[in-house]
Parts: structure tokens; sequence; C-alpha cells
């Protein structure tokens, strides 16, 4: 298992020392050419956001990230022997399954919950969260592709 370390400017400001790194690659160097993705692989926030201002319990539950869907891609990529790249934070930072700007991107609400630290999302804050989250997620996917791309 390989896990990328988080880069430095703009993501110093969301992340502490305790964070998750922002995205897992596992078996990079596997050699099907098939690239394996879990892009809610986690429930983690940073520390910096709080939450989001829910409870912990709405981190086990299905609006945070797909229960079960790391471990199972985990295992795939072993048994597929394929490279896999597993999204380190919760949909409700940032769901990187969606394009910046899509609606659904800072949910507001999900399954009835309310996301309190998501309301009123300014663009500052929208903007660090696509250069700190999803950009180096997505970097990293086009990599592990070019890198299969050059075997």
């Amino acid at each position: 298992m390989n896990q990328l370390p988080r880069a430095g400017g703009a993501q110093a400001a969301l992340f502490g020392p305790g964070d998750p790194p922002v995205f897992e690659i596992v078996n990079a160097a596997g050699p099907t050419p098939v690239q394996l993705l879990c892009d809610h692989a986690s429930r983690a926030v940073p520390a910096a956001l709080g939450k989001l201002g829910l409870g912990d319990i709405h981190f086990d539950r299905h609006i945070a990230y797909d229960i079960g869907a790391a471990e199972v891609t985990r295992r795939l990529a072993v048994t597929l022997d394929a490279p896999a790249v597993l999204a380190g934070y919760s949909r409700l930072v940032i769901d990187v399954n969606r394009p910046p700007g899509h609606p659904d991107s800072f949910p507001e609400s999900s399954a009835g919950t309310e996301i309190p630290g998501n309301r009123s999302l300014g663009e500052t804050a929208r903007r660090q969260r696509v250069t700190t989250l999803f950009e180096p997620y997505h970097d990293a996917i086009h990599e592990t592709i070019a890198d299969l791309w050059r075997r």
C-alpha cells in the first residue's frame, strides 16, 4: 500500500498534523491494465473544518462515505494485481465524483441531514477544497493512468 503525502502551500491552511493524506494509492505497480477508483472511500474531515458542524454519529452513515467500499477496492487491487486510487476525505467535504461547480459538490444536506459547515460556503472556501482535495485526487488518477500507458 502506498499513501502519498499532502502537498504544502494552500493545503497547509486546511490540514493539521493528524489529518490523513488526500488520497491513497494501493498496488501502484500492479501490472494489470485496469485502474480501480474509490471516490467515497473515507469519512474523514480535515480537523480545521470541525466535522462540518455534525455529530460523530453522522460519519458512520452512508451520507459520509460508501460503507465498505474502501476495503473492497483494496482487496480487488490485490486480487486483480491492479492499481487503485482511493479518496482520503468524505464526500461531505467535497464530492470528488462531481465536477467543481456541480450543485452537489458541497452538499448542504444529505438524506435529510443538514450539513452546517457547507451552508453559505463562500467562493474562497470552495476553491480551497477544490485545490486541496479534488485536484490532487484527480491528478493522482491521471498519473496512475499515464503510468499504465507507459508500461
